[in-house]
């Protein structure tokens, strides 16, 4: 019997109770999530809820709708029910004990507080100066923010004046960003700026000397105010993110923005979402817009790994076809216009020989062809695999029986992975990894065994204590950093709904403390599956 899960009520989140039909049927829905409450909007036509994840360390997400939802980060399933590939009575037990875990998880007693633990990273930001509530509205809600008087009008002519450092994306955003506010024509450079010209400023912050007033990285400055504007970037990230943030300055009108003081930065390097659903995965569109809305919020991961793929799972060592690899060429490009780097998961444990070395060439070779189509992050998914069953002799020859042996192959895989990405694609990002035991709590053979032989700089991914936890504290990220040795990357089981179709989580993101983002390599959602 499979026990289905169902921790949230339609319109509740983490720990609100009751539970509401409903038979929705919105095309799109809009989630912003924070450390501490979350709102349900339709992008593109209402405004935002105030958030402040991005500069504070929490979450935004949206959700888009696929066609027909069913799992989360957990077995592998079909749409019409778990694949059962070749295994035996441990991956079984574990599938027994993973329902058991996500009812643990949303059911069980809310841990005691702890402290939060050290953020891995953390800059040493400036220090912030208070929001008030007069001032303009922008979501997520800036470090620093004060009004600067009259709104500032956007002239038929702009003199718009840009480093030759400053970024491209940047830069084709905000002309974009100004042509619809009324802008019909730009300046050319060095030319005299016309009388009345709106005069628009672009620059990366020049080192002061001083760290202590110095932006963090993806930081910005933006003022908008007595007939100009000037956008500070502390890198090309940061120059982006002030563009999103003038875009939220502009007026009803649409013919000027409001006058403003905007100092921000992230408090999480790494965030975004995860399309890690069962079910019918979402639409080549879908995706684009998926994109597209992520940059609007300053989010700058996303990691594919739909349920449904088998070319990055049973059948990991096929190339994909070609029309899907013109779609992933396509999506790395959206992606890099929008300050996103796209990720691309793998598990590949079902239909592996983790001793062989032709195993390993075969899986390195797909990760070549993954960035060559503009992938740019890698995780190992080995959720779904068993202790004790080996799909080739030397791996039993090799590695032994158990939780410790299991640990060992992975590792051995992983490290390889690690190694060849660092050589032949020096500026990828670090790779992580899902352990087969990714929400479980405290310190096992197994999860011993990986700390001990895992590469430095792999990340570890984890779900909180639970498979849809009720809450993720500081203190148990602070200790399964401590068991697992390694940069958290965590991933939450949250909005994803594939377990329970019949219902929409879009209730307040509470129980997740700020230390979980301020503390994890990377903060990912698994975004849900909306019919």
């Amino acid at each position: 019997m499979r026990v289905i899960p169902q921790p949230y009520p339609v319109g509740a989140g983490p720990d609100v109770p009751g539970r509401t039909t409903c038979s929705c049927s919105h095309s799109l829905m809009t989630p912003s999530f924070h450390g501490g409450t979350y709102t349900p909007q339709r992008p593109l036509s209402l405004t935002r809820s105030p958030r402040r994840w991005w500069a504070r360390g929490s979450l935004v997400t949206e959700w888009i709708r696929p066609r027909r939802p069913s799992g989360r980060v957990g077995p592998s399933s079909t749409s019409g029910g778990p694949v059962q590939l070749r295994r035996g009575r441990t991956a079984n037990a574990r599938r027994a004990a993973l329902a058991l875990a996500v009812l643990a998880g949303t059911l069980g007693a809310t841990p005691a507080a702890v402290a939060a633990p050290p953020a891995p990273g953390t800059s040493r930001a400036p220090a912030a100066d208070p929001v008030e509530a007069s001032e303009p509205a922008l979501w997520p809600r800036p470090h620093s923010l004060r009004a600067n008087g009259a709104p500032v009008a956007v002239t038929g002519e702009v003199a718009l004046i840009t480093d030759a450092t400053a970024d491209p994306y940047a830069l084709d955003a905000l002309r974009a960003l100004l042509r619809e506010t009324g802008a019909r024509r730009f300046t050319a450079p060095g030319a005299p700026v016309p009388d009345g010209a709106l005069v628009v400023r672009v620059g990366v912050e020049r080192d002061s000397g001083d760290p202590r007033h110095a932006l963090p990285a993806g930081g910005y400055t933006l003022t908008v105010g007595e007939g100009a504007v000037s956008l500070t970037g502390a890198d090309g990230d940061g120059l982006f993110h002030a563009v999103q943030t003038l875009r939220q300055l502009r007026g009803t009108d649409g013919g000027a923005f409001t006058a403003a003081v905007v100092r921000d930065w992230p408090g999480t390097a790494v965030r975004g979402i995860t399309e890690g659903f069962y079910g019918a995965p979402w639409t080549h569109e879908q995706r684009l817009a998926q994109l597209d809305f992520m940059g609007r919020t300053k989010q700058n991961r996303y990691l594919y790994a739909p349920g449904e793929d088998l070319h990055r799972q049973a059948r990991w060592r096929e190339p994909y076809p070609a029309e899907r690899r013109a779609e992933f060429r396509e999506l790395a490009g959206r992606a890099r216009g929008n300050h996103v780097t796209l990720g691309w998961a793998v598990a590949p444990g079902q239909a592996m020989c983790f001793a062989s070395d032709d195993d390993l060439r075969a899986l390195t070779r797909k990760l070549d062809a993954m960035w060559a189509l503009g992938f740019r992050a890698f995780q190992l998914q080995f959720q779904d695999v068993s202790y004790s069953e080996w799909h080739c002799g030397a791996d039993a020859d090799r590695f032994g029986s158990g939780p410790g042996a299991a640990a060992h192959a992975q590792a051995h895989v992983a490290n390889a992975v690690a190694r060849h990405l660092a050589d032949r694609h020096p500026e990828s990002v670090a790779l992580s990894l899902m352990p087969t035991e990714f929400y479980e709590d405290g310190s096992t053979a197994y999860r011993r065994a990986l700390a001990q032989e895992l590469d430095d700089g792999v990340e570890v991914a984890w779900t909180g204590v639970g498979v849809v936890p009720r809450t993720i504290t500081g203190g148990q990220l602070a200790q399964a950093r401590e068991v697992f040795g390694h940069p958290l990357v965590t991933m939450d089981n949250y909005p994803v709904n594939d377990y329970d179709p019949g219902r929409i989580f879009l209730g307040p993101y509470q129980g997740r403390e700020p230390a979980v983002a301020s503390g994890s390599a990377a903060l990912l959602a698994n975004a849900m599956a909306h019919p």
